[in-house]
């Protein structure tokens, strides 16, 4: 079998035993899981920027590559922003103040899950197209998915969960949306004979998502572990 092929199943197959964990242990486990996450936005990190980047910039050009990049963290951030979290781990802390999330999906379930059908999409993508440049680079890119499929499954079983009948039901979605990462494995493996450029820009703006996914969870991990301020109010100082 293809290594490309291997790396692709095994990745999805992390992410499909993090939504079975998800399913025995619900919210007990979000405490642990959110360090993992932090551990995994790092290594995404590194891998974006010493490793994605100067790969695909070694064959574009300055404003080819800087559109690429900022292209794919545009998108991702623009997806975040006005429509939906992209990525279930790097929400995670929300889970935990909100047990009601889920209920108040609606139809926005629907618009939930085409996004991240395409996040897994995207991981796929960037495992295959890093193994059209070396099984090096290619493992190198599958470890940093790899690690961060583990918490992505279980947070997207455990969003699920609220708005499914029943919690097979969320786990059985889960699986459906990771198994979303072949496919996009299966775009580019599809592509016959693709050239350094074109391999290169795909690299470029799969290394955008990458910082933006690394940078939004991250800053939303400071966020939340910075101590909060005391703030007298009018009320208070009369009291005093």
């Amino acid at each position: 079998m293809n290594p490309e092929w291997v790396q692709v199943i095994v990745a999805t197959a992390v992410a499909w035993l993090g939504a079975g964990a998800a399913a025995l242990v619900r919210r007990a486990g979000v405490r642990v899981m959110q360090w993992i996450v932090y551990g995994a936005l790092l290594v995404f990190a590194g891998i974006a920027l010493f490793d994605i980047l100067p790969e695909s910039k070694s064959v574009l050009t300055w404003p080819v590559f800087a559109a690429s990049v900022t292209v794919g963290y545009a998108t991702f951030w623009a997806i975040g922003t006005f429509i939906t979290p992209i990525c279930p781990a790097c929400a995670m802390r929300h889970l935990t103040e909100n047990h009601d999330h889920g209920h108040r999906l609606g139809h926005g379930l629907d618009i939930l899950i085409v996004v991240l059908a395409l996040h897994c999409f995207v991981d796929g993508l960037g495992i295959s197209a890093a193994g059209a440049v070396s099984s090096g680079f290619a493992v190198r890119v599958f470890i940093a998915v790899a690690i961060h499929k583990f918490p992505e499954g279980f947070a997207l079983a455990l969003i699920l969960m609220p708005a499914m009948t029943t919690v097979a039901a969320a786990v059985l979605t889960a699986i459906a949306l990771e198994a979303t990462t072949v496919l996009g494995a299966a775009m580019t493996m599809a592509w016959k004979q693709p050239s350094p450029f074109w391999i290169a820009l795909v690299l470029a703006h799969i290394g955008g998502t990458f910082l933006y996914l690394s940078i939004s969870g991250l800053q939303d991990a400071w966020t939340a572990n910075r101590p909060r301020r005391n703030v007298v109010t009018p009320i208070q100082e009369r009291t005093v």
